[in-house]
């Protein structure tokens, strides 16, 4: 994306091949929020008129790509990475949405050049969203299989015949970007709300950044989360590569 510095403008290398090598332009305001990048050899033909432009919707394009940011994974949505998984016209729809602040780019840690792509809705969600009961840090631990969506906001689950039950049972919820799973190192399954998980996972980074190394119990105070929330939110961060396990109960981030 183009970012004015100074007095420079800095394009990437698919931004700099549109406009072509050398060529002379002026910069023209056509609207609010809106620049048109015109030739100098166009100038006279442009002359006292008000340029048009005629922007498409791309409605389809903007519900996948919203799709895709939802359900994928953060090392996924990296900028540039995600960029390279998109066809054209989803290109176009991403940026329609950057400008209308439907997404945003969250760096997960400010020493990072490069952010990941977010649903601005889903930052709003989470203020409103039902506190769950795994969110109090002195909530009791209980055997696993009594853990559930609506009063803890994961599942922990055993076994692939179960698992795969539940992807099944929650098949709808997961393709909407509503819920996450995945096959732990430990062998269990989590499945998680994506809300809850993406509230917390900006927490955690944000504990690790003043101490790189926790334990599960230091890393559960600073979050003021219960051991077991702590625990699976530890563990996408791990499939993600930016957390691990020097020993049990000891984690250190990756930065």
């Amino acid at each position: 994306m183009a970012k004015v510095i100074g007095k420079n403008i800095s394009l990437n290398s698919e931004e700099a091949s549109i406009l072509g090598e050398g060529k002379e332009l002026e910069i023209v305001p056509n609207g609010k929020g809106i620049f048109l990048f015109i030739e100098k050899s166009m100038l006279k033909e442009t002359e006292g008129t008000k340029v048009c432009i005629d922007v498409p919707q791309l409605e389809e394009e903007s519900q996948e790509v919203i799709g895709l940011i939802r359900k994928g994974d953060l090392s996924n949505l990296v900028e540039g990475k995600f960029e390279s998984t998109l066809n054209e016209k989803q290109k176009k729809a991403l940026l329609q949405l950057v400008v209308s602040g439907k997404v945003f780019v969250f760096k997960l840690n400010q020493t990072y050049k490069k952010g990941v792509y977010r649903v601005k809705e889903e930052e709003e969600a989470q203020v409103k969203r039902e506190i769950k009961e795994s969110e109090n840090i002195l909530a009791i631990e209980k055997p696993f299989d009594q853990y559930n969506l609506e009063q803890d906001g994961f599942l922990i689950i055993k076994g692939k015949d179960r698992a795969m039950s539940a992807s099944h049972e929650f098949e709808r919820s997961i393709k909407e970007g509503l819920l996450k799973g995945i096959k732990s190192f430990d062998g269990n399954y989590y499945l998680i709300q994506t809300d809850l998980l993406n509230d917390y996972i900006k927490k955690t980074i944000s504990a690790f950044e003043p101490k790189p190394t926790l334990s599960l119990e230091e890393l559960s105070l600073s979050i003021k989360a219960s051991q077991m929330l702590t625990k699976v939110i530890c563990e996408f961060l791990k499939e993600e590569g930016e957390l691990m396990e020097k020993k049990k109960g000891l984690l250190h981030y990756i930065k």
